[in-house]
């Protein structure tokens, strides 16, 4: 699958994230339709079975032992490498100048920065945003953002739903560096994309033991909590999307009547 950030070999991975929108306690029961609870559940077991096995004990030595420098480099050049395909789908969201920031980031940071090492391009005033493909079709779609689909429990890949599982295959489809990954070094595809994803996983799970940990100590129901905070989130996300996507189109309206008078 794709080796986006959100991407992880473990079903806490993913939903480390989204840890500010949900309270201790919370079950999140409600809101979230989950009509595959049961085999959800036992996909959530086995992600949570890897994390605590292998994906946790490598992030906390990760943490502990590498330097922070070297771990900032390691997150710069992981996100330089998501830049195009957040270009793509800010152009696909009808954010055109938008893309044309992310893509003079790529260069930048890409060039000067070192293959993305460093994050030269915020100096000059080109900001970082993530975009994805699940977030694209939440823009468009004529439903509430919290109503994504069936909820899913994807293995070793983490909360989702039907909206953002076809926004991860779209991201996957039109990843640039995988397709040339794949027509420059065949041979060695599986082996370029197995250790992007493996950094992606390491590096995001480094930053969220001490959030998990404490989600899971504090919530009543583990698994519920993941699963509201997952829906809860990505509904913010695409709310915000969908309100600057509104107000740029009235400023434009604006702008076209006022030239027309």
């Amino acid at each position: 699958m794709a080796a986006s950030i959100r991407r992880s070999a473990a079903a806490l991975v993913l939903c480390g994230g989204l840890l500010g929108g949900c309270s201790s306690g919370d079950t999140g029961a409600a809101d979230v339709w989950d009509p595959l609870e049961t085999p959800n559940r036992f996909i959530f077991s086995i992600n949570r079975t890897v994390d605590i096995i292998a994906v946790r004990p490598m992030a906390v030595m990760y943490r502990d032992l590498v330097p922070e420098r070297a771990q900032t480099s390691v997150r710069n050049a992981l996100d330089n490498l998501g830049e195009p395909v957040t270009a793509i789908n800010e152009v696909l969201q009808g954010d055109p100048n938008r893309a044309v920031t992310t893509l003079a980031r790529f260069l930048v940071n890409s060039t000067i920065g070192l293959a993305g090492l460093f994050d030269v391009a915020t100096g000059f005033g080109l900001e970082r945003t993530k975009e994805d493909g699940g977030k694209t079709i939440g823009t468009w779609a004529g439903v509430e953002p919290e109503n994504g689909g069936p909820y899913l429990m994807l293995p070793l890949a983490g909360p989702s739903n039907a909206r953002d599982s076809a926004g991860l295959m779209m991201d996957y489809a039109v990843d640039p560096f995988r397709i040339l990954t794949f027509s420059l070094a065949y041979n060695s595809w599986d082996t370029i994309q197995s250790v992007r994803y493996a950094a992606n996983v390491v590096d995001y799970r480094s930053r969220t033991i001490f959030a998990l940990d404490d989600l899971e100590k504090n919530s009543v129901d583990y698994y519920a909590a993941l699963r509201s905070a997952y829906t809860q989130n990505r509904a913010d996300q695409i709310r915000q999307k969908r309100d600057k996507t509104n107000t740029k189109s009235e400023l434009e309206r604006r702008d076209n009547l006022a030239l027309v008078k």
